[in-house]
């Protein structure tokens, strides 16, 4: 996979196949249904895909402030993009987020996560997209599940943020970019 980075960050590379990623302060992707606010500044370390697939990674955000977080973004434009995020929500605690963009976001917050890291997955098949998260690679939990019309070619990858704070680390690692064989994209099986 060939992989571009959009936005400003520093991306470092590890022998051991980690990418930390050192967000900046006051970045996001999200547009506010309720608000004028729109930020689209993320770090953004994404390659192309094409038609079905699905994009997993393992992650480890750095909590410092309200919504830190990592995660994966599907992109078509700063105006349509699904968001799935590792997230230090305004709930008070990290959750798996996500957010479907359509001119302006949605947002949906899950369950509390004690873990530190986890695996994070997008499975897209035509226009129906799944969103897993899983502690340990086996079990995949579903996050989302729906359907929204974004072109057969799209950007793929992860990013970090911090839009309250000053920064945060996120450390990324297992990077994979597979054709969709799932026969059932809500259950990954």
């Amino acid at each position: 996979m060939e992989f571009k980075l959009s936005n400003q960050a520093s991306l470092i590379s590890s022998d051991n196949g980690i990418l930390e990623s050192a967000v900046p302060g006051k970045t996001d992707y999200f547009a506010d249904v309720c608000s004028e606010y729109r930020q689209f500044n993320a770090p953004f370390y994404h390659t192309s895909a094409e038609n079905d697939f699905i994009f997993r990674c393992k992650l480890r955000p750095e909590f410092n402030e309200t919504y830190d977080a990592g995660g994966i973004i599907a992109y078509e434009s700063d105006n349509r993009w699904i968001k799935f995020a590792f997230e230090n929500t305004d709930l008070g605690y990290p959750s798996v987020v996500s957010a479907v963009t359509n001119i302006v976001s949605d947002d949906g917050n899950g369950e509390p996560i004690i873990e530190k890291e986890m695996w994070m997955q997008i499975v897209r098949r035509e226009h129906n997209w799944c969103l897993h998260y899983s502690i340990d690679k086996k079990k995949w939990r579903m996050a989302r599940y729906s359907r929204f019309e974004l072109n057969a070619g799209v950007n793929i990858g992860i990013f970090s943020q911090s839009p309250l704070g000053e920064g945060c680390m996120v450390q990324f690692s297992e990077l994979e970019l597979l054709e969709n064989a799932y026969k059932n994209i809500r259950k990954a099986i």
